[in-house]
């Protein structure tokens, strides 16, 4: 079962939080320290929100941040999942358990799409699954 980690119950989580951010969004080094920042200011102000899975030990199992959007034109409100992390192999039919709370979050705050970008084939893997399609790829040149 997932459960939403409140503001005040962050720093509580914030070490299992910090390893599975910078692990899962793939954060260089010299960016950690302003990522870690932002992420902690927008957790604690409610801006992002932390949901976790517990084992029947209350050990941390899964970790997961999503934020709000909103479309510049279209003014269309998504749930963003910003990262999703698992420290030990979870079933499938966990996930789509977990998907059911995640939908039913963002129905509550009248969102009209969940998103995730990722890199990870287990991760589009697990979208796919649930229903999730591929709506846009992106390319990165580097100048320097």
């Amino acid at each position: 079962m997932i459960v939403k980690i409140l503001p005040v119950q962050i720093p509580v989580f914030w070490e299992s939080i910090k390893f599975c951010a910078v692990t899962a969004d793939e954060v260089a080094k010299e960016f950690r320290q302003v990522y870690l920042n932002e992420l902690l200011q927008a957790l604690l102000s409610d801006t992002a929100q932390c949901f976790v899975r517990l084992n029947d030990r209350r050990v941390l199992v899964t970790l997961m941040v999503t934020r709000m959007q909103i479309h510049k034109v279209t003014a269309r409100k998504s749930l963003q999942i910003q990262i999703l992390y698992s420290l030990e192999k979870v079933d499938a039919a966990e996930w789509d358990s977990d998907y059911v709370f995640l939908r039913n979050f963002a129905t509550k705050q009248q969102c009209d799409s969940i998103i995730f970008e990722t890199r990870h084939e287990r991760v589009m893997e697990l979208g796919r699954r649930v229903g999730f399609k591929e709506i846009q790829r992106s390319f990165g040149f580097n100048l320097t």
